[in-house]
């Protein structure tokens, strides 16, 4: 059984341009900044695919059945890009963050959620927390506006319900 000590702790990190957003980063580099052993995972909650780009109407022919889910598929490709590009000011201020507070380049790591696969953004955290092995989630308390509006409540309280096995801090 390998020492727990030795190994890198992960800490998942739910950004947006929020200001509660912000204020969780700012928690998480005074805890975190300066100590061995960690690794931050940035995630970047992209809000869901807009409806207009979530199906076509399809055609009775299957070649244009085929060109028309490839034009979608380049939309989709198009909204996702452009929305990611849109988070890298975010994220360049969260990294030069973290750094600052004395956390390696090389610890901090950005990844987002796909808005065409994650249409639940609790189980998209949790997947990404899963799949990264991270044992912490930091998020900011009322960020994520886009969420309440679909969901019917706000994402921290949803992950708290769902996020059985994760320690989850709120920053208020």
């Amino acid at each position: 059984m390998a020492n727990r000590k030795s190994e890198t702790e992960r800490f998942l990190i739910v950004i947006d341009e929020s200001l509660a957003s912000k204020r969780a980063l700012d928690y998480a580099a005074r805890v975190i900044g300066g100590c061995r052993r960690f690794a931050i995972i940035l995630l970047h909650l992209l809000p869901p695919l807009p409806p207009e780009l979530l199906e076509s109407g399809g055609a009775e022919n299957p070649r244009k059945e085929q060109k028309i889910e490839a034009e979608l598929r380049g939309e989709q490709r198009t909204w996702i890009d452009s929305a990611k590009k849109s988070a890298k000011t975010s994220l360049a201020t969260a990294v030069r963050q973290l750094h600052k507070a004395g956390v390696p380049r090389e610890d901090i790591h950005i990844t987002f959620s796909d808005p065409g696969t994650d249409r639940d953004a609790a189980i998209a955290v949790l997947e990404q927390a899963r799949g990264r092995r991270c044992h912490t989630v930091v998020i900011g308390h009322a960020s994520h506006s886009w969420f309440r509006e679909l969901a019917g409540g706000d994402l921290t309280e949803h992950l708290l319900r769902r996020g059985k096995g994760f320690t989850v801090w709120v920053v208020q």
